[in-house]
């Protein structure tokens, strides 16, 4: 993949050069269309996508929670822990995401402490958010 493609997802524009580089060289573009799946509840993560184009809407239980779109990214919380989605992510309208093996992507946020504390930024706020929806629920 292009580096340059990269530098576009707000996560990856503080990268440089030699980290885009390392990234593009693990990172795919891929292409869904309407009501395909990213992501799936309850599924092992495997993966991390940042939506280039497109959109996409996050679903928990059925319920709708989240539009995306450009520069979004998902699977981040599951991709770091080695754990199960939690919501799932479906392509609303034709979408390219840039897709990174979870491997690779805690290699990254281990290895490239700009991405790192912005994407635990990201899965604390994402963390936070589930507690407060678990807790409205009750």
């Amino acid at each position: 993949m292009d580096a340059a493609r990269l530098k576009a997802i707000p996560r990856f524009a503080g990268l440089g050069k030699k980290e885009l580089k390392r990234v593009a060289s693990m990172a795919l573009a891929l292409d869904a269309q309407p009501g395909d799946r990213l992501l799936n509840e309850g599924a092992y993560a495997f993966e991390f996508f940042a939506i280039e184009s497109g959109a996409a809407e996050v679903v928990r239980d059925g319920k709708h929670l989240a539009d995306l779109g450009p520069g979004d990214v998902v699977g981040e919380m599951g991709a770091l822990s080695h754990g199960q989605r939690t919501a799932t992510v479906i392509a609303k309208e034709p979408t390219t995401v840039i897709y990174i093996r979870a491997q690779d992507f805690r290699h990254f946020a281990n290895d490239m402490p700009a991405l790192g504390e912005q994407i635990h930024q990201l899965v604390e706020e994402r963390t936070r958010s589930l507690a407060a929806e678990v807790d409205a629920a009750s």
